[in-house]
């Protein structure tokens, strides 16, 4: 039986559309990484899904003058158009407002309980006047006192990423009438008793190995803090009712139900069979997400797992990307800041926008992303490197030869034929190696020196001029290898650029065998009946960068 792979795409709020950094950040290195272990013939369970709970939802909600049910449903059929759009190959984009996830989280939430992990406390928390309410955590704004940006939420600072409580403010506001007018009051709240596993989950993250830096790094920051109890429900209608008398006017907090949306998805996608992955300690598991995600995944999700002690799959690979920033800004939905993928899929296609930016994936620091640099990498490597090989070769062949592969004449082979079949090896254990790693900078790397080398090799052995000499025989059989660096092309591509590498496999009539290589194989017979394709790519033109400037670049 093949080893199951469980992964796992953060899930983004529901409260607007999704965005470039949604992409690099979380879905795109997920689905890379998903269709790299199908062609590698392991069984996959990839999911994600919006968060739909919690505060942002009710305040965008309130902004628009619609009812919060109506606000979810409209921007989650948004998140499912993008993640058709840009061909992110979930099994299941689900969400958290389910029947599904209100019977798990509940039901954990008991056996927490009864377990003594679960703890009634009296809090003070912001009340509204004007509003006549409490306020959740980002309900409430104010200067934030360590950095001192000036939009601070009740949980968290973005300014300078620290957590919060909302009486740390400074000048605190509602957000949803600006009154000042705001009391701190008494409110009766349920705690997770972390400090309780505060053992056991440093002993979990020592023992990780295939975390990123980034993840490490942050993770143990907080252990050095040490790790507090948490409040685990909020004076708030939208969300999961607490199941305990007295806090029927309840939910529970978001980041205690939200990462358990994971398994409720899973569950709905895999009714049967869903604990082969999530109570199995061999199954493989891997997470992506952006750094700021990561200490929720790192401490607070499996905190949560470890304290319920029924074998919950605990991750394995967690990888944290840093920010990727647009033209010298933060990317943000609030300020409209970046590229929204329902825009991005208008001026360039999905295969595009996923290799530009994997190439520009900030896995070590965050990376500041331009018009420009889009236009580059699309123009050299997609159009100038990949694109024009396919064409040149296929169009060159039918001129000669017609729509049949010409045949490959051992007697006209000559040192280049064992010297690129070295290279490409050498490349495909570096692209392999990465793959596995989730180092997808160093992925894209070695899968651009693939395509180069079978670019030197049409270079040095130039079909053409075998052509023009007469030399059939020679030239067809550059050809023949030619498309067999096609057919190479398309597998090793295929987790990064899906689409064109089916219009690679298409080019011989080909059944979607898109199987992962372990080797450089000539798999194309002689004869084989081959169509010309449409070109792969189009270059990006000075004209296209400067409208796609005016419309994205804030001034």
């Amino acid at each position: 039986m093949n080893k199951k792979y469980l992964i796992t795409s953060a899930l983004p709020y529901v409260n607007n559309v999704l965005h470039i950094g949604h992409l690099v950040g979380a879905l795109l290195p997920s689905d890379i990484y998903a269709r790299f272990c199908r062609a590698k013939g392991r069984d996959v369970l990839h999911i994600s899904g919006a968060d739909v709970h919690g505060t942002p939802a009710v305040v965008g909600a309130q902004k628009e003058g619609i009812p919060v049910g109506e606000y979810v449903d409209k921007y989650f059929a948004l998140h499912e158009e993008s993640i058709r759009d840009f061909n992110l190959s979930f099994d299941l984009y689900g969400h958290t407002h389910t029947e599904l996830q209100t019977k798990l989280v509940q039901s954990l939430f008991t056996r927490l309980d009864e377990q003594g992990l679960i703890d009634e406390r009296v809090m003070i928390q912001p009340f509204s006047v004007d509003d006549n309410m409490f306020l959740a955590d980002r309900q409430i704004e104010g200067t934030c006192p360590k950095c001192g940006y000036e939009k601070a939420r009740g949980d968290q600072c973005d300014g300078c990423g620290e957590l919060l409580e909302p009486s740390e403010l400074i000048n605190p506001y509602s957000t949803i009438s600006g009154g000042h007018n705001i009391e701190m009051r008494e409110t009766k709240h349920l705690f997770f008793k972390a400090s309780a596993m505060e053992p056991a989950l440093r002993d979990w993250i020592d023992s990780r190995k295939d975390w990123s830096h980034s993840a490490i790094s942050i993770a143990k920051k907080w252990l050095a803090e040490g790790i507090r109890d948490t409040s685990i429900t909020r004076d708030l209608s939208w969300g999961i009712p607490v199941n305990k008398p007295g806090y029927e006017n309840k939910t529970f907090y978001v980041w205690f139900e939200a990462p358990w949306g994971y398994v409720s998805i899973s569950q709905a996608v895999q009714p049967d069979d869903w604990a082969d992955w999530w109570k199995n300690p061999d199954c493989y598991y891997a997470q992506f997400m952006g750094k700021d995600n990561v200490k929720f995944h790192s401490v607070f999700f499996p905190e949560h797992e470890l304290a319920v002690n029924d074998n919950w799959k605990t991750v394995d690979l967690l990888k944290g990307m840093n920010f990727l920033n647009f033209e010298g800004a933060k990317i943000s939905k609030s300020t409209r800041n970046g590229i929204f993928l329902s825009d991005a899929i208008k001026d360039a296609p999905a295969d595009a926008w996923r290799y530009a930016l994997m190439a520009s994936a900030p896995e070590t620091d965050d990376t500041d992303f331009t018009i420009q640099r889009f236009a580059d990498i699309v123009n050299k490597d997609l159009n100038g490197m990949l694109g024009n090989f396919v064409s040149r070769a296929t169009k060159l062949s039918e001129k000669n030869f017609g729509n049949n592969v010409p045949a490959q004449i051992n007697d006209c082979l000559t040192p280049h034929w064992p010297e690129l079949e070295q290279v490409l090896n050498a490349k495909l254990v570096e692209l392999t190696d990465a793959l596995e790693a989730c180092e997808f900078r160093k992925a894209v790397t070695a899968l651009r020196e693939i395509w180069a080398a079978g670019n030197e090799f049409m270079t040095l052995t130039e079909p053409w001029t075998l052509v023009k000499n007469g030399n059939m025989k020679a030239a067809g059989t550059v050809l023949n290898e030619c498309f067999q660096l096609i057919d190479f092309y398309a597998r090793v591509a295929a987790p990064f650029i899906p689409d064109a590498a089916q219009k690679m496999q298409n080019i011989f009539g080909a059944k979607n065998d898109l199987s992962w290589p372990g080797k450089y194989e000539r798999r194309i017979k002689d004869g084989v009946v081959f169509v010309v394709p449409e070109n792969l790519f189009a270059r990006i033109d000075a004209d296209k960068i400067a409208e796609m400037t005016t419309k994205y670049v804030r001034k």
